[in-house]
């Protein structure tokens, strides 16, 4: 036999064995379970603690200031009850144009105010710009005379007026003439002066010999003198400092003379080639394309 098996006999009807009595308590019904139930716990009264009793306290009042009463500084009465909106104003009727809503108001006095200070500083500058133009003025009224510049026209603006020869250097070649043939005359430097140009702005000009003298030497040393008389009238145009003539009418004529003796008369043709110059104030200079010793000077006429 299985020895585990002792542990409960079993019972000779066929069972296992009752349960004496007083071994396990009697079972409750299945279902919920009972809660058990207990009385509330009992806890002795609490003994009070008494109040604290304080004496009131008397506290002394400040005593307040007095015052001496004072005059109302308006004369106006005073609201009567305090108010909880801004009192509505009546604007006053104006006399200027109507403002726009929304626009500043500006008080009408600083207005004119403004207005004043505008034509105050208004006629301070005009008074301003006067003085400066006659500073201006007087300060180019003292300065000296510049250089005539160059002008639009045909001839340079530096040239028009009167001017007189005051120096004249020039190589002349007189074999191909009957003077210089009878006289053998050839190359000769002459220099002198006393040619008078009067050149306008339009480009006419005259070119007056009334007074023209030169002299000079040959190679053997013989005294020739040149005597001009006449005019030639002249069609000037000026370019890049270079001097052209056109439409030339002469009508001069040069006495030659040889140690103070007369020994004959040349007629002159224009010279039409262009001649270089320069021009600065009162000094006109003229030269020579192909000889630098070959020059003439000008001065103005006052």
């Amino acid at each position: 036999m299985d020895p585990s098996r002792q542990w409960q006999q079993p019972d000779p009807s066929g069972g296992y064995g009752r349960t004496p009595p007083g071994g396990y308590p009697p079972q409750p019904p299945y279902g919920q379970p009972q809660q058990p139930q207990y009385p509330p716990p009992q806890y002795p009264p609490q003994p009070q603690a008494p109040q604290p009793q304080y004496p009131p306290q008397q506290y002394p009042q400040p005593a307040q200031p007095q015052y001496p009463q004072q005059a109302p500084p308006y004369s106006a009465v005073p609201y009567a009850t305090p108010y909880s909106a801004p009192p509505a104003y009546q604007a006053a009727p104006q006399s200027g144009p109507p403002v726009e809503l929304g626009a500043p108001m500006v008080p009408q006095r600083r207005r004119n105010r403004w207005f004043a200070a505008l034509i105050v500083s208004s006629v301070l500058l005009v008074v301003l710009v006067v003085a400066i133009v006659v500073v201006a003025l007087n300060r180019g009224s003292s300065d000296p005379t510049p250089p005539v510049a160059a002008s639009q026209g045909p001839v340079d603006s530096c040239l028009i007026g009167t001017w007189k020869q005051t120096t004249y250097q020039h190589i002349v070649d007189l074999t191909g003439t009957d003077v210089g043939t009878r006289e053998k005359l050839t190359k000769i430097k002459f220099s002198g002066g006393g040619k008078v140009w009067e050149i306008r702005a339009d480009g006419n000009a005259v070119e007056d010999d009334t007074k023209t003298v030169y002299s000079g030497k040959t190679d053997d040393g013989r005294n020739v003198t040149a005597t001009w008389e006449g005019r030639t009238e002249w069609k000037l145009t000026t370019k890049d400092g270079v001097m052209s003539f056109a439409g030339g009418e002469a009508t001069t004529v040069v006495t030659i003379n040889v140690d103070g003796s007369p020994k004959g008369r040349i007629e002159l043709q224009p010279n039409l080639d262009p001649s270089p110059y320069t021009c600065n104030g009162d000094i006109w200079r003229t030269s020579s394309k192909d000889n630098d010793d070959d020059f003439a000077r000008y001065d103005r006429e006052k």
